[in-house]
């Protein structure tokens, strides 16, 4: 018999003490999203009325672009230098929106480019990419050449999809500017985030985006910041909720989760443990809960006694990796780990994982399966009879959720599936 736990990320980070000895060193490399109401000197101030200090150099004319950067003396110059804490990658507003055949030859290169030039210079910086927001109604101007920049949310979700993948690749960090501005247009419209221009952003817009990075680079709560910046009380405290509740209490904020699986063995003593972050961790180090350790991505591992054991699974960039914790059984029944599946409850398994052009997917019972993207998409459906063979060519790359359904609904399970980037 074997049994799948599930690991919640009860997620930690040793990097919470870091944010806040030194003055944080970050550079800024954007465009006018970053120098309209010199957004770094928003995000500087509140740091400092919350007892934290960074101080920041922005590269970041009119315009340009992720190639513009990569081919021009200032950013790279500047990123050259060294010493940097984090540094913050804003692309050209509209081009992460664009069909991917675009997107993958004139951004994303040089989002690679520049990624493996702050990490070749500053060991242990932080490279963050800057998600951004649509034009206030669709991008009229591309509409006609793409549907789904007609309006502000199919390309908000496209500008969402094509960030996280690029931070994915990179090991790097997301700043999710564009999902809180869009949680504060759903729930509280009356506050204005754009300019006449429908395009760059008000003070207000400003405000939200400082929030957003404020959490993300100290990794500390934005309702912790006292600074309202002129704006009235009642609108900086809403955008600074706003932020807390969709960045600083979700995972946006953890770079490269300590993500992982334990199932059992036909040794009822053994677990086999598996690594699931989304991009192959700088660190991987499992603690097994009886002394022993192993640095493998996915060990097996045989106690000697029975017992509850408290596991950990530190995992991600090596200066700054995150920590999931959790408890299992041996020699029980009924396990304590979290998620346990136990004897005739539906089953999951995929592989390979991550994958390239196909899964081969194992359920222990007849099952419904959707393949769900980071937006809440289905991307593909099917039913499973126990073992079958899925093409996932037809998918991005980038992290999906398989959920399983018994037939009747009565139970689902959930696997995180990887696409990795097709050579």
């Amino acid at each position: 018999m074997k049994r799948t736990f599930i690991l919640l990320a009860i997620v930690f980070t040793a990097a919470l003490s870091w944010a806040q000895e030194a003055p944080q060193k970050v550079l800024f490399v954007g465009n006018s999203y970053t120098y309209v109401n010199n957004l770094p000197s928003l995000i500087q101030q509140m740091s400092e009325s919350a007892g934290c200090r960074m101080e920041f150099e922005q590269v970041a004319p009119g315009g340009a672009t992720f190639n513009q950067h990569c081919n021009s003396s200032g950013a790279m110059e500047s990123i050259g230098r060294g010493g940097w804490d984090a540094v913050v990658l804003q692309e050209q507003s509209q081009l992460p929106s664009f069909p991917w055949s675009q997107f993958s030859t004139e951004s994303l290169p040089y989002a690679c480019q520049l990624s493996e030039a702050i990490y070749a210079r500053n060991d242990c910086a932080e490279v963050v990419f800057y998600m951004t927001w649509e034009r206030k109604n669709g991008d009229a101007d591309n509409a006609p050449y793409f549907d789904s920049l007609a309006t502000y949310e199919g390309m908000d979700d496209l500008l969402c999809e094509r960030y996280t993948y690029m931070a994915q690749i990179n090991n790097a960090s997301v700043s999710p500017v564009g999902r809180v501005w869009r949680k504060l247009r759903t729930e509280h419209p009356d506050i204005e985030l754009y300019q006449s221009d429908e395009s760059h952003p008000s003070l207000a817009g400003s405000y939200a985006a400082a929030c957003t990075f404020y959490t993300i680079l100290f990794h500390n709560d934005p309702t912790l910041v006292t600074a309202d910046l002129g704006l009235d009380a009642e609108t900086a405290q809403t955008i600074r909720q706003t932020a807390k509740d969709l960045v600083y209490d979700s995972l946006w904020k953890f770079s490269c989760h300590a993500f992982g699986t334990v199932e059992e063995t036909e040794d009822e003593m053994s677990r086999r443990f598996n690594c699931l972050s989304a991009v192959e961790p700088e660190l991987c180090l499992w603690e097994f809960g009886d002394g022993e350790s192993s640095t493998e991505l996915n060990p097996n591992h045989t106690y000697g006694a029975n017992g509850v054991y408290e596991v950990r699974l530190i995992a991600g960039k090596r200066c700054h990796p995150d920590t999931t914790m959790w408890r299992i059984t041996i020699g029980s029944e009924e396990p304590l780990g979290i998620g346990t599946a136990k004897a005739g409850e539906l089953k999951i398994e995929i592989y390979p994982n991550p994958a390239t052009d196909y899964i081969v997917l194992k359920t222990a019972k007849p099952a419904e399966i959707k393949i769900i993207d980071i937006l809440g998409r289905t991307k593909k459906s099917t039913k499973s009879e126990g073992c079958m063979t899925v093409s996932v060519t037809e998918l991005d790359d980038g992290v999906y959720t398989v959920v399983a359904t018994e037939i009747d609904g009565k139970e689902s399970k959930s696997v995180k599936l990887v696409i990795k980037q097709r050579k």
